[in-house]
């Protein structure tokens, strides 16, 4: 099997290319195939992706952000394994799948050494698929602040980047009505914030549903219920940091394996970390549609 290696050279302010010189170390001391390559632009890393097919008996490695393992999986012909490097931000992703702390060496070493699951995987609207969590609302806005300024103003830990601009963009929590069919059953709310789960983290500190499971093929949903204060928000997004939110009167939770969305105006969205605004959707869950490699001994 050959290793290929799409490396977004910009993530995590350059912690991506950490990785090349381990990689090669690791692959002169064990010979195989492999090949590294870098993405030269948004949207390449999908391109890169889309050449393999299961045919092909590869692997490949996104060495990036959750932004770059986005583009990976939307460019993935079926029966290709995946497996992702924490080399970006927030590695909310990866802290789904390994809560571990690891060196650069071990991470290297345990990932090219792992074994493959199968993981579930949603869709938006037919087409665009996400791994870990899609949402939108108050915290969409946060995501869109904190990779649109603050990024690209301060040098701060993604942690803490998150958290600023949860502080900033969180003082203006704007409600929205929502009409929600869930695998059948209608609600009807207003919301300022909705999580859809796969994976528990998101946001680099987030963690909206912290028993979400990425193998039960089932989507865990949050949602903060409106009118909403401000004294509200911020009691609730502290707990929500940390997964302690879960029996707040103000959050509502639920799972299924299909939504249906309307809202009552264009409300700003993440999916996997990657920005956009939407005011309809019909969001699928795949059941063990992804061939994703993990270390053996990872922990969740």
């Amino acid at each position: 099997m050959k290793s290929i290696f799409i490396v977004n050279p910009v993530s995590g302010k350059g912690r991506s290319l950490k990785f090349i010189p381990l990689i090669e170390e690791y692959f002169v001391k064990n010979p195989s195939d492999y090949e590294i390559i870098r993405t030269e632009r948004p949207g390449h890393a999908r391109k890169i992706a889309a050449r393999y097919h299961s045919e092909d008996d590869v692997i490949i490695y996104s060495v990036g952000g959750d932004g770059t393992a986005n583009e990976i999986l939307n460019g993935l012909n079926d029966g290709v394994g995946f497996c992702v490097f924490p080399a970006g931000t927030g590695n909310d992703l990866y802290k789904s799948i390994d809560t571990r702390k690891l060196s650069d060496e071990e991470l290297v070493r345990g990932l090219l050494e792992g074994e493959d699951i199968s993981i579930d995987y949603g869709v938006f609207n037919g087409s665009r698929k996400f791994m870990n969590v899609s949402s939108f609302g108050i915290d969409a806005e946060i995501n869109i602040y904190a990779c649109d300024y603050v990024k690209q103003k301060y040098n701060m830990p993604g942690s803490i980047v998150y958290a600023y601009s949860a502080l900033v963009v969180g003082t203006h929590p704007k409600n929205f009505h929502m009409d929600l069919t869930v695998d059948g059953k209608k609600y009807s709310r207003e919301s300022v914030l909705v999580a859809i789960c796969n994976g528990s983290k998101y946001g680099g500190c987030f963690t909206p549903s912290p028993n979400a499971d990425m193998t039960d093929g089932l989507f865990d949903i949050c949602f903060f219920n409106g009118p909403i204060k401000l004294s509200q928000f911020f009691r609730i997004i502290v707990k929500y940091l940390k997964g302690n939110h879960l029996h707040e009167k103000e959050c509502e939770f639920m799972q299924g394996k299909k939504l249906e969305l309307k809202l009552d105006r264009p409300v700003a969205l993440q999916v996997d970390g990657e920005n956009t605004h939407l005011q309809e959707a019909v969001i699928e869950m795949v059941p063990g549609g992804l061939k994703l490699r993990v270390p053996r001994n990872r922990v969740r």
